[in-house]
């Protein structure tokens, strides 16, 4: 299932913490539509991460692990639409305060939940009951496969929420005996991942064909004992080099992509489809490794499983990922306006005719007025 768009609102009733994140133009109805590949980008502060994690906390809702999740989204509205192998599901959601106040899903324009009328749908009967439910709980974080198949796709994409902040850690310090199963939800669980994706003979291939697409020449990938500490990491044997490099005395930058395309590999592996969020993208790598990096995750994304959501502010990779997969924010006081070729469409096929590089797209504003402000600014 793919996110196809979303709004999001937050503490509309409190000047002090209120957000929007909306689409540009009038005629999506400031909806931000969304395609299985998409690069974020704005200067500091603009909403880049905002977005991110707004995704991200309504993913973890609908995957029902906690309460606490919903505890953490506080006041916001949320309105999604996915398409789901033919179907879209438009899905509503509000919270006060950490209670959910209003929920409301349509598949194919059929209303199957109304929780402010207290009406949800039973599919093997075919006619709407009436739903009692805890104000702390979502309701379509808890499925029923025959009764509610169309919550059932809710509570997977929401599973399938994968979040790798790629300026942090991406468990480097999670050791073999820290692993604790596979949960890949916060980009952390490289090791575990590594273990059950080794079952594979083509998987630590691809792993060590990965690397080299970045300038990182290894020729395999182990689980070793560690140097400096008393346990069993990820370790990988560099071409150049006659001793193993482990995860703790790897470059930052180099364990951060390996960290990612390991679990990367496992998620393509067992086709396990999935929203990959990646917050500054590339962080740490020298450009040249930050825009292979970039291509590669692009190329692999591509006919998958997965939908691949990631941020920027770093002009180097902006210039060189194309703008087909662009969302560009303006930061509007408490608001953002997010333009991307779906709903900007004319503006950023004129771009095309200035001879500028992508960057400028982004640092003219361009992507706002096009020619008009374009031309005023140059005179």
């Amino acid at each position: 299932m793919i996110l196809k768009a979303i709004k999001y609102n937050r503490n509309q009733d409190n000047p002090n913490e209120r957000w929007r994140i909306e689409g540009a133009g009038d005629e999506f109805e400031k909806w931000i539509p969304l395609n299985p590949i998409n690069l974020v980008v704005g200067p500091n502060a603009s909403g880049k991460t905002r977005f991110i994690d707004a995704i991200r906390h309504i993913g973890y809702a609908l995957d029902g692990v906690n309460e606490s999740s919903i505890a953490f989204i506080g006041t916001a509205s949320y309105e999604l639409k996915f398409e789901d192998d033919g179907h879209e599901i438009y899905y509503l959601i509000d919270f006060k305060d950490g209670k959910v106040t209003q929920e409301l899903l349509k598949e194919d324009g059929q209303e199957k939940l109304n929780r402010a009328k207290g009406r949800l749908y039973y599919e093997q009967i075919g006619e709407k009951l009436d739903l009692e439910i805890s104000k702390y709980s979502v309701a379509a974080a808890r499925p029923d496969a025959k009764q509610q198949p169309f919550f059932r796709s809710l509570h997977e994409w929401g599973k399938g929420i994968v979040y790798f902040q790629f300026g942090g850690t991406l468990g480097r310090y999670t050791t073999f005996k820290s692993k604790t199963g596979l949960s890949l939800r916060n980009g952390d669980n490289a090791i575990e991942a590594f273990i059950q994706g080794r079952r594979d003979n083509q998987f630590v291939t691809s792993i060590i064909n990965d690397m080299a697409q970045i300038g990182y020449l290894i020729d395999d990938v182990s689980v070793a004992k560690l140097r400096y500490i008393p346990d069993r990491g990820l370790s990988v044997k560099e071409q150049e080099l006659d001793m193993v490099t482990d995860q703790t005395i790897m470059s930052q930058g180099m364990f951060r992509a390996f960290s990612l395309l390991v679990q990367l590999n496992y998620l393509l592996l067992a086709q396990i489809p999935s929203c990959i969020l990646i917050d500054d993208i590339g962080e740490g790598l020298d450009y040249e490794r930050s825009k292979s990096l970039i291509d590669l995750i692009i190329k692999k994304a591509q006919n998958s499983t997965i939908q691949i959501i990631m941020t920027t502010n770093d002009r180097f990779v902006m210039n060189n990922v194309s703008l087909e997969y662009w969302n560009v924010i303006q930061r509007v006081k408490n608001k953002s306006i997010i333009y991307n070729y779906i709903n900007s469409k004319q503006t950023f096929d004129d771009f095309a005719f200035t001879g500028l590089n992508n960057f400028d797209f982004f640092a003219t504003n361009f992507f706002i007025s096009g020619f008009e402000e374009y031309v005023d600014g140059a005179g």
